[in-house]
């Protein structure tokens, strides 16, 4: 794809985070994924705000509208964007203990790009106190933040009958995730920003656990890893995303590289370049030469094209024919790697070979109608739209035009 092509899709997902920052008016909500990309179809009383513990995706919008600001000088996203500060400041200093890891996600795509594009120090602030928030769910016998669930195990209030039953909750204690690595950035920022070297040494012993535990022998990566959370001893493999315990979920290795190859931007320290390198190979290994992945590479082959590793069948469409594998396809994974690897700048036509071909296989997949609030078709096996895909296919045209990414 030229430079011009980049230029063209990137204007359109300007013009779209512009309309969705209208549409989204004061209730900055998280609106779940969608086959047609019209996210604000449903009603918006029953959509987590930014106060609900279980919440992770809100920034994402901010995230857009905030690029989109920077690149287009359209200065009207920024205060949208800073209207939402009360609610964003109550989470962390009214109710710090109904948070979960995905700090890193709401922070970094809200405060802290608010705090470098306008040096309003309150919105420093306000990330430095999510940065010690998230901090303060590091494990210390098992050398990893936490990843789910209060830190004294207790139910928050107001909570859905579904989510008080599920792992989330019931079973997370000693638990960490792949995702967390993207979560790291906010810790290395504070760490930066304030001269502590406290958040840099919680970033370093969750990524130093990851290598560790996380990363197989061949370069694949497990979604999840579970650990005594009083002696710290390690139990064994967890699965939430991916098809099963065992198994390659490609999202997954995208977190892995992008957080690894952060940590190497942070610290230097060229083990996690080399992890992030060996994860990135192992993928482009198991995608073949198709540059969008199918969403877990370990499909078993009696049930190729099955979403989530929780349904026995899939209305939409027969999920144990293999020429179904299709749509069973993460643009999001192909998004977020093609990041990663921008990150790494690496010395190897392979890599690089692979974010071109993704970009132009991206594009096919992009929607480019304005009215449609979704950018990128296809996530996460689903065949759907997500706010967090739509992100990082606008973070990806931003690199690739030359913009700075946030992290």
């Amino acid at each position: 794809m030229d430079a011009s092509e980049i230029l063209r899709l990137y204007d359109l997902a300007c013009e779209k985070a512009a309309r969705n920052s209208r549409k989204i008016g004061a209730e900055l909500r998280e609106f779940p994924a969608s086959e047609t990309g019209d996210y604000f179809s449903q009603n918006r009383a029953s959509l987590r705000g930014i106060e609900h513990i279980f919440g992770w995706t809100q920034s994402f919008f901010t995230g857009m509208a905030l690029l989109a600001g920077a690149h287009t000088g359209n200065f009207s996203l920024i205060r949208w964007c800073e209207r939402f500060y009360p609610d964003y400041r109550d989470k962390v200093f009214k109710t710090p203990e109904n948070t979960m890891h995905d700090l890193g996600f709401l922070y970094t795509l809200y405060s802290t790009m608010l705090y470098k594009l306008t040096g309003d120090t309150a919105m420093r602030d306000l990330s430095i106190r999510a940065a010690e928030v998230l901090a303060h769910r590091y494990l210390p016998a098992c050398r990893c933040i936490r990843a789910w669930g209060r830190m004294d195990d207790l139910l928050p209030g107001g909570l859905e009958e579904e989510l008080k039953s599920n792992n989330f909750f019931t079973r997370s204690k000693g638990l960490a995730i792949i995702d967390c690595m993207m979560n790291l950035p906010l810790l290395f920022w504070a760490s930066e920003e304030t001269h502590d070297p406290f958040f840099r040494s919680v970033a370093c012993a969750h990524a130093d656990t990851t290598l560790r535990w996380f990363i197989r022998e061949d370069g694949s990566v497990c979604h999840a890893y579970r650990f005594d959370s009083d002696s710290g001893e390690p139990v064994g493999e967890f699965n939430d995303c991916g098809y099963s315990v065992g198994s390659f979920w490609a999202r997954g290795a995208a977190w892995a590289v992008y957080g690894f190859a952060l940590a190497w931007r942070y610290t230097g320290f060229r083990r996690y370049r080399d992890a992030a390198l060996k994860i990135a190979h192992a993928y482009l290994d198991a995608c073949g030469d198709a540059p969008i992945p199918v969403w877990d590479f370990r499909l078993p082959p009696d049930q190729p094209a099955r979403y989530g590793g929780y349904e026995r069948s899939w209305d939409k469409w027969d999920i144990t024919k293999m020429e179904n594998r299709i749509y069973n396809v993460d643009t999001s994974a192909a998004a977020i790697m093609s990041c990663a690897i921008l990150e790494l700048d690496p010395d190897d036509a392979g890599l690089r070979n692979y974010v071109n071909a993704a970009v132009d296989a991206l594009a096919g997949y992009m929607n480019t109608d304005p009215d449609c609030p979704g950018l990128l078709a296809a996530t996460n096996g689903t065949n759907t739209y997500g706010c967090y895909g739509d992100y990082f296919a606008m973070e990806l045209l931003a690199r690739l035009h030359g913009e700075a990414a946030p992290w």
